[in-house]
C-alpha cells in the first residue's frame, strides 16, 4: 500500500486491511482407503496417470467432517487457476465426468 500511494495519480490515495474471509481446514483422505483406490483404479482404466496430492479444494470440507473425500479432475485442459488469466479448453471434458462415474462404480 506504502508503495502504492508513494507512486499514485491524481492524488488518490490506496487503503488495504487485513480480514479473514474463510478458513480452510486441513486434512486427507488415507492412500489405503477405499475411495482412494476406487480413484486410482478408475484413472488406471482410462490411461490417467493419479497424483495424490493436498491441496485446497472443495474436498476440504467434507475432510474436515470426517468423511472421506477426493477431487477428481475435470477432463479437458487448463491453466492460470483462480486468476485473471484462467482458461478451459473442454475438448476431451467426456474425460473427467467417466472417471468420476467409474470411481463411483468401483
Amino acid at each position: 500500500v506504502e508503495d502504492e500511494n508513494k507512486v499514485a495519480k491524481f492524488n488518490t490515495k490506496v487503503e488495504a486491511e487485513n480480514k479473514i474471509l474463510g478458513v480452510r481446514y486441513t486434512g486427507f483422505t488415507p492412500e489405503d482407503s477405499a475411495l482412494v483406490r476406487a480413484a486410482q483404479w478408475a484413472a488406471k482404466q482410462m490411461g490417467i496417470t493419479a497424483s495424490l496430492a493436498i491441496g485446497s479444494t472443495d474436498s476440504n470440507i467434507p475432510i474436515n467432517m470426517k468423511m472421506p473425500a477426493v477431487t477428481l479432475g475435470g477432463g479437458g485442459r487448463a491453466d492460470s487457476a483462480h486468476s485473471l488469466e484462467e482458461w478451459y479448453e473442454p475438448e476431451g471434458g467426456w474425460r473427467g465426468v467417466q472417471q468420476v462415474m467409474l470411481t463411483v462404480l468401483a
